[in-house]
């Protein structure tokens, strides 16, 4: 019975660090793509012109946001190619993500990667900052509209 006791309490303590570890790869797989460096081309074609070869970057949040489900946890502007940077994190496909003074500029998201999407704006004007970003969830079918507005620090 002892034997049977030490035996139970290995297989628990590896199965314990299994779970850590694969919490832990999580975990440090989000932070990454969180503070990823995204670059389109015009980016990189601004970077190879900008002083020193890189683009300043100007964070927006001072910590994650959450409302209604949807977090964001990172805006970075590069004013040098007028491209804003957010990266969310919410699992339902069903939304537009759009500039509230500039409704109409159209985003490219990259593929999720560990549950972070990052959405690339670019031709943003610093003025089109002050509005924030709108995360406007729909349902199914597109009948109904429920917009969530993140505000950006100062």
């Amino acid at each position: 019975m002892k034997q049977t006791g030490k035996i139970v309490l290995a297989v628990g303590a590896m199965a314990l660090l299994v779970f850590g570890s694969g919490l832990a790869w999580q975990t440090v797989g989000q932070y990454q793509a969180v503070h990823a460096e995204v670059r389109t081309a015009h980016m990189s074609q601004m970077e190879n012109t900008a002083p020193d070869g890189i683009l300043s970057a100007q964070e927006l949040l001072a910590q994650p946001a959450e409302q209604d489900g949807v977090t964001l946890h990172r805006a970075v502007y590069y004013p040098q190619a007028q491209a804003l940077v957010c990266f969310f994190e919410q699992g339902d496909p069903h939304r537009d993500i759009y500039l509230a003074a500039l409704p109409e500029a159209a985003s490219t998201a990259l593929p999720e990667e560990y549950g972070i999407t990052a959405e690339i704006f670019e031709d943003v004007p610093p003025e089109a900052l002050a509005g924030g970003i709108v995360v406007d969830m729909t349902d199914w079918q597109f009948e109904s509209s429920h917009p969530v507005l993140f505000a950006f620090d100062g």
